[in-house]
């Protein structure tokens, strides 16, 4: 197994391999509206034959994932380097029995509805089998399927990346077998770490700021837990997990730009929905405690407190700090970040949802709803969003924002997706699970007081960034919809790329006549 198909496979379980840096493009081929629009089915980029062309891409390079919302028609046919035949062919809904590290039913019909719905599964279908190639890869269809919604991320890796083209059915690598471990264990609901977890219980009156974490030298922060109080009124519970704010700082942070500020709750995956989320790094356990095994590495030192943004005192809360020393610090390793946001974007909101509002042009993505928009180089690995439609005048389009991902200066560069639901691999609306990569929920009935929420992991498919980064998701089609929009994004960055360097250099540079004082932060 290569080099590159060892890191991709590694960040599948092991979270510190998320902080390591990387000089990989990320990239997809999906079915979106080539106009910007809401036609986003059988986009393909040509017909050969009686094929239709899904993905043609040179390399080296690896498939990272692949999702459909209906693989019931047509033969899939996965052509590697140069090869006439295809090393991958299969009739498209069995595809997803061949390749590990799948999951979802896919397909519409009444029964898979009822099958979600009783078992709380994605109506997606999706697999996070990575498939390297050194040359070229292309994904064709036949016949031709006027009706087929598909995504294929990839990873472009540098030219020098020595790389083993996928084999089917080759014996499975450790990385590989590891991976496969992680998921199944996640499955059973077993512990996925070993690491001594020290706790504390501590209470904060309104108003009132503690620090329950502080080490000096090198070392991680492993995995974070926090057990809440119970509490007799559910909205009391809910007012402390959206004013309780979690705050990280990380070696020479500055205090008004910690790497983690977030509302506690959101932080967790939890923004006061039923249905609680439970991934692989993120999320509630099952027995009311949230957990986080994101990596957070440090060279210097390491703090985190608790900020009381509520009217009423905490209670006892049970935190548990599992914290790694090491003895020489590991300065190229990336920063961990966490980011909070949220806005009411205004849309026309159109009720003719067959009509106007499925032509409303979109390719910008000018004025998208925001998850992160940085300057710098770092790795974007996540986000968990919120969106209540309760006071929107109407919300028929809301799942159907695109996400879009803006990456450095190169609009090829740019992913662009097929719908909300899509993105955390559900399919056909906002079903209602929680996987181990991503999830969903909706609370309440479209046309009167809709409420959803969606989470999704990017680890194998992580979205590198050199100059600047911006990940977006449409606020209904053509960012059509009005309502209230939150969010907190999972990033890690270059430390030497932090904010409040790149904005002293540039008014130093000001000062010195260097750059004119109108030039952009770059």
């Amino acid at each position: 197994m290569s080099r590159c198909e060892d890191a991709v496979w590694a960040s599948l379980y092991d979270p510190l391999a998320l902080a390591a840096p990387c000089r990989d493009r990320c990239l997809m081929a999906s079915s979106y509206d080539r106009r910007g629009g809401n036609h986003d089915w059988s986009n393909y980029l040509r017909v050969e034959g009686n094929e239709a062309v899904l993905m043609d891409a040179d390399g080296p390079g690896v498939i990272v994932r692949i999702w459909t919302a209906d693989p019931q028609h047509g033969l899939l046919r996965i052509y590697l380097d140069d090869a006439r035949e295809p090393t991958i062919v299969a009739p498209f809904d069995r595809l997803f029995e061949q390749l590990p590290l799948s999951f979802g039913i896919g397909g519409e019909s009444p029964e898979n509805y009822a099958r979600s719905a009783a078992e709380g599964l994605a109506m997606g279908r999706t697999s996070y089998c990575p498939i390297p190639f050194r040359q070229r890869c292309r994904i064709t269809i036949e016949p031709e399927d006027d009706y087929l919604y598909y995504q294929v991320n990839w990873r472009r890796l540098p030219p020098d990346s020595r790389v083993e083209t996928f084999v089917p059915k080759a014996a499975p690598s450790p990385h590989a077998a590891a991976a496969a471990e992680l998921w199944s264990r996640w499955d059973q609901g077993a512990d996925l770490d070993a690491f001594r977890t020290e706790e504390q219980t501590l209470e904060l009156a309104a108003g009132e700021t503690r620090t329950f974490f502080s080490a000096d030298g090198a070392g991680a922060i492993r995995r974070l837990t926090v057990q809440m109080p119970a509490q007799a009124d559910p909205r009391v519970a809910q007012h402390l997990a959206e004013n309780l704010w979690l705050i990280g700082s990380f070696d020479d942070d500055e205090t008004r730009d910690p790497s983690v500020r977030a509302p506690i709750g959101p932080f967790f995956l939890d923004y006061g929905h039923a249905r609680k989320a439970r991934s692989f790094l993120l999320g509630d356990r099952g027995d009311g405690v949230w957990y986080c095994r994101f990596a957070m590495p440090h060279t210097q030192r390491a703090r985190f407190q608790l900020v009381n943004r509520s009217i009423v005192p905490t209670g006892p809360i049970v935190i548990g700090i599992a914290h790694e020393a090491w003895d020489a610090p590991r300065p190229e390793l990336f920063r961990f970040r966490a980011t909070w946001h949220e806005e009411t974007p205004f849309g026309p909101d159109h009720r003719d949802y067959g009509g106007a509002a499925c032509r409303i042009l979109n390719l910008d993505g000018r004025d998208n709803y925001e998850f992160l928009n940085v300057r710098g180089a770092g790795r974007f690995v996540g986000c968990g969003f919120h969106v209540d439609l309760r006071d929107a005048p109407t919300d028929r389009a809301a799942g159907e924002g695109d996400e879009m991902f803006f990456i450095d200066d190169d609009p090829s560069l740019t992913l662009y997706g097929t719908g909300a639901e899509d993105y955390v691999n559900d399919a056909w609306g906002i079903r209602g699970y929680s996987g181990p990569l991503s999830g969903d929920d909706l609370e309440g009935e479209w046309g009167r007081d809709p409420r959803f929420f969606g989470y999704r992991l990017h680890l194998s498919d992580s979205a590198p960034f050199y100059r600047k980064g911006r990940f977006t998701l449409e606020h209904g089609t053509g960012n059509n919809c009005s309502g209230r929009y939150r969010s907190v994004a999972y990033w890690y960055m270059d430390p030497a790329s932090m904010r409040t360097r790149i904005e002293e250099r540039r008014w130093e540079e000001i000062r010195n006549g260097v750059r004119p004082p109108t030039s952009p932060i770059t």
